[in-house]
């Protein structure tokens, strides 16, 4: 699966351009990076939705990771997969409440970060085909398989 669009809101500038290079070459759409929540909510206020979201918790401006998505979640179903660098159990336990697909903890091994970002946009097709299987669609019949739960790395 090729083509898919997401979005990065990270405020390091190296690892932004690690996630893009690593997500350009793997065959993925990257729109502009963001480096704060109150970017993040203009950028999907004004653009189509991505695929999937890259989110990191402690950004610049107001509001962290967590708060960002929390916002988003309330607009779009989005996958969005935390990339984080802390790790703390109530920081643990906010990311699970706000239903991350995936948490990745920092420095990340490539491989386990592009199978996080393929089971879940995997996911989200599941997940469609199912509606449109609930919804009488033709398309219900698409051979598609998911991962469920929340996976995280170490």
């Amino acid at each position: 699966m090729t083509g898919e669009t997401i979005m990065i809101v990270e405020d390091e500038g190296l690892i932004t351009l690690h996630l893009i290079a690593l997500l350009k070459k793997t065959g993925y759409r990257v729109i502009d990076p963001v480096y704060s929540g109150e970017m993040a909510l203009r950028v999907l206020e004004r653009s189509p939705e991505p695929d999937l979201i890259l989110m990191d918790i402690k950004l610049a401006g107001k509001l962290d990771g967590i708060e960002t998505a929390r916002k988003i979640r309330q607009h779009l179903p989005v996958p969005l997969i935390f990339v984080t660098g802390y790790a703390s159990e109530r920081m643990l336990e906010s990311m699970q409440e706000v239903a991350a697909d995936r948490i990745i903890f920092k420095p990340f091994i490539e491989e386990d970060l592009l199978a996080a970002v393929r089971e879940s946009l995997e996911k989200r097709i599941y997940n469609k085909g199912a509606i449109f299987k609930k919804n009488g669609s033709p398309d219900a019949d698409m051979d598609q398989k998911s991962s469920s739960g929340t996976m995280i790395h170490g």
